[in-house]
């Protein structure tokens, strides 16, 4: 077993270690861009929906309750692949795991391209957690295989970038064509459609490249776990991506009803432009830290979460729309740099063949995140009020930040520099 210094200490293996499988093809550039496309498609899928629930809700009478339903039957069917198929990839390969994703998000498309009713809208979004969720965990273990000269610094910024341009991207361009566009509600699934046909073209071009655990030998685990002794540094990052994804799911909660009700602003593009807003600052957030150590950036992160929540609660509580966009920047900064600084350091500890189901755990705490305060807002706001729910909300998810802050996991280096490559640690048992 190896320590839990090892694997931040960035020491290759020893030449007299005993063997271990090994990857069947070196990473390329070539995979490792068709990784990010693939990756990139299934995230903008996921998010995608966001501005058209307002023209369902319309056209089809449905009560906020429902929209809350909705919401929740996403999360549940992520989380139900994160939890139960998170290490899948660690056992069969990469590209096995993508192509089932693309499968899953090509049946979520056709769902919502024959949906009549809200009843499909749930299968639908059931369906697209479930792509979503097998897709995370596997691109970011995959991107990391694949990274040509083997910095994962380089591989985890990636995944951030994509996860935050991806989940932006979406809304905003099904904003502007149900704006502009003819057909609102079926346009941009076509568009999402042909790029998933797309998407399993270059997914069939990727060789795999991940080492592959070796066979079980004892009873197979139905549910992922997070090694004993990375637990102390997952506790930090876990936290930090639950706090991160949090501010975007406020801000998701938030945008439909603040814009419309309290800015009187109906126009489709607008509210997809503020996604947009948001995401492409959580894009931007890593790139101006991105000389800090990894755990510098959970610090900066978890420190933007109540100044984010501030902005927007006030926003909410007086009408006024300059601290709403001030907070949406705030938040989308801390839910990127939130999330590189996870990747970052989770990155660097976990061990090739655990690396999907390490990645699994993280991306379970993050959609908690993003998951629970949408439905515990749509909840709260109906029994006392949007304002009240959203300090509430913004209280707990602050104090969870203020926790993230006070963490110092003994063992692990979380300051070492962020621009030096470091080489896969062994897998366990290996030394």
């Amino acid at each position: 077993m190896v320590s839990a210094s090892s694997p931040t200490s960035g020491e290759p293996a020893s030449p007299a270690a005993a063997p271990t499988p090994t990857r069947r093809d070196a990473p390329s550039a070539r995979h490792f861009d068709l990784t990010a496309f693939t990756f990139f498609v299934i995230i903008t899928g996921g998010g995608l929906p966001t501005p058209l629930y307002v023209i369902y809700q319309k056209d089809w009478g449905f009560s906020s309750g429902i929209l809350t339903i909705v919401f929740a039957a996403y999360a549940a069917g992520l989380l139900l692949m994160l939890l139960r198929f998170g290490r899948l990839s660690d056992r069969i390969g990469r590209r096995p795991v993508l192509l089932l994703s693309l499968a899953v998000a090509l049946a979520s498309t056709v769902v919502f391209l024959l949906a009549t009713n809200y009843a499909w809208l749930i299968v639908a979004r059931v369906l697209s957690g479930m792509s979503v969720g097998l897709c995370t965990n596997t691109a970011s273990a995959a991107l990391t295989d694949f990274e040509p000269s083997g910095n994962r610094s380089r591989a985890a910024f990636t995944v951030a970038i994509i996860t935050a341009v991806g989940v932006g991207i979406g809304p905003f361009y099904a904003g502007i064509l149900a704006q502009y566009a003819p057909d609102p509600l079926t346009l941009s699934f076509w568009v999402l459609l042909a790029l998933l046909v797309a998407a399993v073209g270059a997914t069939l071009a990727i060789r795999e490249g991940a080492r592959v655990a070796a066979p079980p030998t004892g009873p197979e685990r139905r549910f992922i776990r997070v090694p004993a002794d990375l637990r102390p540094l997952f506790a930090m990052a876990g936290l930090a991506a639950f706090t991160g994804f949090a501010l975007a799911g406020i801000f998701s909660g938030l945008t439909p009803s603040f814009l419309s009700q309290d800015l009187k602003i109906t126009n489709h593009a607008i509210g997809g432009a503020t996604v947009l807003l948001a995401f492409a600052s959580a894009a931007v957030g890593p790139i101006l830290v991105r000389r800090l150590s990894q755990g510098r950036m959970l610090v900066v992160g978890a420190s933007c979460v109540p100044v984010g929540l501030a902005a927007i609660t006030a926003a909410v509580w007086t009408g006024v729309a300059a601290p709403f966009f001030v907070g949406t920047i705030i938040c989308g900064v801390g839910f990127g740099v939130s999330l590189r600084g996870g990747i970052g350091l989770l990155n660097r500890a976990a061990p090739p063949d655990e690396r999907a189901e390490v990645f699994s755990a993280f991306y379970v705490a993050a959609y908690l995140g993003l998951s629970l305060p949408v439905v515990a807002l749509g909840l709260l706001s109906d029994v006392v009020g949007l304002a009240v729910a959203a300090v509430t909300l913004a209280t707990l998810i602050s104090l969870v930040a203020v926790r993230v802050l006070l963490l110092r996991p003994s063992g692990y280096d979380v300051g070492t520099a962020e621009s030096v490559p470091s080489p896969d640690p062994p897998p366990r048992g290996s030394a």
